[in-house]
């Protein structure tokens, strides 16, 4: 027994050595200097999907962090109404969503309710949030997750989460060999004593940020920090309302006093909900925010401007060319730090240990973004990243060239019946073809009905088979509407060759008025299990208008008119 205690007694000691030795520096408490700024957290979960705690639990803990603001983003599919803005423990609560797509996560904020389930491909996801008024985030960007990590580029979406303390964890944890697994551990013995320092340590460089400086050299995009709070650690095939087997760590305060957003409102908040909202969510729009590691030093103040002929702008903004360009970085920055102003990824200047950086450049167009570095410990971590300043000549909005039009065309319907068409659905739910007559002329009237209950590959199709496949053509045009705002997922079928069975899909909107609508065949994606990325065209046997669980509830019913119908080239 004496044995077992003494060697008892020296693990713990040695675990307290290794402790010791491997300990993160305590964060830096700073005198506090207001800089205009509201600062808060953004992609919080709570108990309404997969977070352990409730709105007013959770905005506790934001006010005993020193937050003004809070952002809930339980997953969803945009159809629930969001909670109004409200103050809680005196913290602004807004209520956005987190919609999966099969190309990532995408956070929305300020968005109405949507009249049907967003989900599908990412860039139809991201139409869909800017349609309804919303503004949306590719979050968690680098995640090694598939499922979690954004992979549409090409999208036009409005932010992008440039830090993701659920990302940096799960970055390390896959790298190879045993010094991340032992910086893990070391984080994990650590975590009771510094829980902020310690993550802070684990944030890791990342990929995104090359894609942003790529992006914003094209167009905006307003980088932001994703707290991704839940209040647990859950096993990694755990399903996420399952709270049996989890670590309520880090919690939501622990995660709030890791980073905060400090954002640039244009006037201070009044203390009533909706305009506070309204100004804040605006200034996340214009890219008035930087980030800032709170677990590194605390509390940030920063300020970053150029100024031309023209005049001082802020982080966010545009500002035209005009003579040289004086670009200001102030800020309350601690003994060994250190202050670079970038052009892109080139370092314009660098400075230590200064609170008030100026550089000046010549009054050429450019994208210009500002950090601080704490580069007086180790490892080295950003302190404070800021949006960028956009330098931009005048000129006309550069749009996507367009295709040429069709010279030839094969009509798909004649305006007089419904010869060629059928419709197809699951055992369980109803669809029916026949001819209508509308104000613009006659129409295909398709008719569906999903059967109720929960989402089991429901499906209903409108189909045109095309026994000849399709490979003369390069695409569909046809004019549709319906009786309420949804999304029908228009379907190539091969029927022939190896590929039989497969299909590839482009999703439209589909509004309450007639529209026409152009599928191009290079823009179509693989459905399910298809093994190819392009179609074959002359393997194709089907055409399908397709109502399924991706954008329509179950148990939904309705009607949509076609008018027109042609293959194309």
């Amino acid at each position: 027994m004496k044995k077992l205690l003494l060697m008892t007694a020296a693990l713990v000691a040695a675990v307290a050595v290794w402790g010791a030795l491997t300990m993160p520096p305590r964060r830096l408490t700073l005198a506090a200097r207001r800089d205009g700024t509201i600062p808060g957290v953004i992609h919080v979960h709570t108990n309404r999907s997969d977070g352990l705690g409730g709105p007013d639990e959770i905005a506790a803990a934001a006010a005993r962090a020193g937050l003004a603001f809070v952002v809930f983003t339980d997953h969803g599919d945009g159809t629930r109404t969001p909670d109004p803005p409200t103050y809680r423990s005196n913290v602004l609560c807004l209520d956005g969503v987190e919609i999966s797509t099969t190309g990532g996560h995408y956070v929305a904020l300020d968005m109405s309710t949507s009249p049907y389930p967003l989900g599908g491909e990412a860039r139809d996801v991201v139409e869909d949030v800017r349609r309804l008024g919303g503004f949306g985030i590719a979050a968690h960007p680098d995640s090694p997750k598939l499922q979690l990590q954004w992979r549409e580029w090409t999208a036009p979406f409005d932010g992008i989460e440039l830090l993701n303390p659920d990302t940096s964890w799960r970055v390390l944890a896959a790298k190879p060999g045993w010094t991340p697994k032992r910086h893990l551990l070391e984080a994990l013995i650590a975590y009771p004593f510094r829980p902020q320092e310690v993550m802070a340590g684990l944030i890791q460089p990342n990929a995104a940020l090359d894609h942003w400086e790529t992006l914003t050299r094209r167009r905006r995009v307003v980088a932001l920090a994703g707290a991704d709070a839940h209040a647990k650690l859950a096993p990694r095939n755990a399903d996420p309302g399952d709270t049996r087997y989890v670590l309520p760590l880090p919690g939501y305060e622990s995660s709030f006093r890791l980073f905060s957003v400090h954002v640039r409102p244009d006037r201070p908040f009044s203390g009533r909900a909706a305009d506070d909202a309204a100004r804040l969510v605006g200034a996340i729009r214009a890219g008035h925010a930087y980030t800032a590691i709170d677990g590194v030093a605390t509390p940030a103040s920063f300020e970053f401007t150029a100024t031309n002929a023209l005049g001082t702008v802020h982080e966010g903004d545009e500002l035209g060319v005009g003579g040289p360009l004086s670009l200001r970085v102030r800020s309350n920055a601690p003994a060994g730090f250190t202050t670079l102003i970038y052009e892109g990824r080139r370092i314009v200047t660098s400075q230590h240990d200064s609170q008030d950086v100026t550089a000046n450049v010549p009054g050429s167009p450019g994208v210009y973004w500002a950090e601080i570095v704490a580069t007086g410990r180790a490892p080295e971590l950003t302190w404070v990243r800021s949006n960028p300043i956009y330098a931009r000549r005048p000129g006309p909005t550069v749009t996507p060239s367009a295709r040429p039009p069709a010279t030839a065309s094969v009509a798909l319907f004649d305006g007089s019946s419904t010869a060629g068409w059928r419709v197809e659905q699951d055992p369980t739910s109803l669809a029916a073809v026949d001819l209508a007559e509308t104000p613009s002329g006659k129409a295909l009237r398709f008719r569906f009905g999903l059967s109720g209950g929960s989402p089991a590959q429901q499906v209903a199709a409108l189909v045109f088979d095309s026994p000849a496949g399709i490979a003369r053509h390069d695409r569909l045009n046809f004019s549709i509407r319906a009786e309420k705002p949804m999304r029908v997922s228009v379907q190539l079928r091969a029927g022939a060759g190896e590929a039989a069975g497969e299909r590839w899909q482009r999703s439209v909107y589909v509004d309450t008025f007639d529209q026409a609508r152009t599928i191009y065949f290079d823009d179509v994606a693989p459905v399910g299990q298809t093994h190819t990325v392009a179609p074959p065209l002359d393997s194709i046997r089907s055409l399908l208008f397709v109502i399924d669980t991706t954008n329509s509830k179950p148990g939904v019913s309705g009607r949509i008119w076609i008018g027109k119908a042609a293959l194309q080239r």
